[in-house]
């Protein structure tokens, strides 16, 4: 993402522009909200007015890739979670991680494993450029986590 792309979305968020905020971003705004066109896109604003600007940047992120949505029901997320990650951090870093990976299960309703288990592969990774972030949102559905991998670079994301 260019940092234009970013000031310009930015200064929607500030106009309350959202009609145009869908027209550049409809794949994030579609995937944030659960809808599927911009009919639904002007239900949801008659009923609520506003759209989140940090949660739009959560979405981003996913859209751009540089995340992973897990959905709070998707159960064993071990796949994803693996695919994700091998992309993400260096071989040899993600080979620690495996063993840590697998048997990851998201329910929000019983069962929920992810936390704990990301926060065993972070052990993992001390002493190296990375860690894994994991966010929880529950703002425009029933709960969703946001994973990615930060790189430290000279001390600084």
């Amino acid at each position: 993402m260019c940092y234009s792309e970013r000031r310009y979305i930015h200064k929607l968020f500030k106009l309350k522009d959202y009609i145009q905020l869908y027209h550049i971003q409809t794949e994030t705004m579609q995937k944030m909200l659960l809808i599927d066109n911009q009919e639904d896109f002007e239900d949801f604003l008659k009923y609520y007015y506003d759209i989140e600007e940090e949660v739009f940047w959560l979405y981003y992120s996913v859209v751009q890739g540089e995340s992973l949505l897990i959905e709070g029901y998707d159960e064993d997320v071990s796949e994803k979670v693996t695919l994700f990650l091998k992309q993400k951090l260096p071989r040899n870093l993600f080979c620690n991680v495996l063993p840590y990976i697998q048997n990851l299960y998201v329910d929000l309703g019983t069962k929920n494993t992810i936390e704990k288990q990301i926060a065993i592969c972070n052990q993992y990774l001390q002493n190296t450029e990375y860690s894994l972030q994991l966010c929880y949102d529950e703002t425009y559905c029933a709960g969703v986590y946001f994973l990615n991998v930060s790189v430290l670079h000279n001390g600084y994301q």
